[in-house]
């Protein structure tokens, strides 16, 4: 009698005596992940002394007022690009010429790119005397004489802070498949120094704007100097 009432109890109840849940499923295996940190950069090379002993240098465009203080060369005894094309923009003429004037974009345009090794020899010449800042009367220009250097970013007319240019020019003179002329005039009184495979030399003492009173320079060494040129000549004597 009384299992029979605990039957019909069980029967009265819902879910009585009903199967238990079956156990949940085992969760999915969670795959064990291992970090591994990067390898750590390996350190820059030590820059070379002659690199290293170079002091900066302060580029001043007389013409605009603007200046930079750089470092022309990367560790690695290479020009380094981004110096070079901010000595660029600091040097960059936006006047008008005379014969084409400049449109607004033409202004916002980039500078003219200025020949490298150029940039070089003024640091080298620079280093030479111990100057700390170069003045740069012109640079890069659209006028002037056809087939000026100046029109084709190989040529800056420049002196050294502290330097006489006529003692800058004679240094100047030695180096290899460079033109330079010395400018006397009272109103100039400056340094032009271009790049070419033959070198050419000339003094000059007409007034600004003019070109009647220049005289060339003989320079019987110039013809085995510029068959003997290697590019690392360029660099500041300290390097060699």
């Amino acid at each position: 009698m009384r299992r029979s009432l605990l039957v019909l109890c069980a029967l009265a109840i819902p879910g009585g005596f009903a199967r238990p849940a079956p156990p949940p499923p085992p969760s999915p295996a969670v795959a064990e992940i291992t970090l591994v940190a990067d390898a750590p950069d390996p350190p820059l090379p030590e820059p070379l002394p002659w690199v290293r002993a170079l002091a900066p240098l302060r580029f001043v465009n007389t013409r605009t007022g603007a200046a930079i203080p750089v470092r022309l060369y990367a560790g690695d005894g290479s020009v380094d690009e981004h110096v070079a094309s901010a000595i660029d923009a600091v040097l960059a003429d936006r006047r008008s010429s005379e014969s084409a004037p400049r449109t607004s974009s033409d202004r916002d345009a980039a500078p003219h790119r200025l020949n490298r090794r150029v940039l070089q020899l003024v640091v080298k010449a620079a280093a030479h005397f111990g100057a700390t800042e170069v003045r740069v009367v012109s640079s890069y220009r659209d006028g002037g004489r056809k087939g000026s250097r100046h029109r084709v970013g190989r040529a800056l007319d420049f002196t050294l802070a502290s330097v006489r240019p006529g003692k800058l020019a004679s240094y100047l003179r030695k180096l290899a498949r460079v033109g330079v002329g010395i400018y006397t005039h009272p109103r100039t009184q400056f340094v032009h120094l271009d790049v070419r495979d033959e070198s050419y030399h000339w003094a000059d003492g007409s007034p600004p704007g003019r070109w009647w009173r220049g005289s060339r320079m003989t320079d019987r060494a110039a013809v085995s100097r510029d068959a003997a040129y290697r590019p690392e000549d360029d660099w500041p004597g300290d390097a060699h």
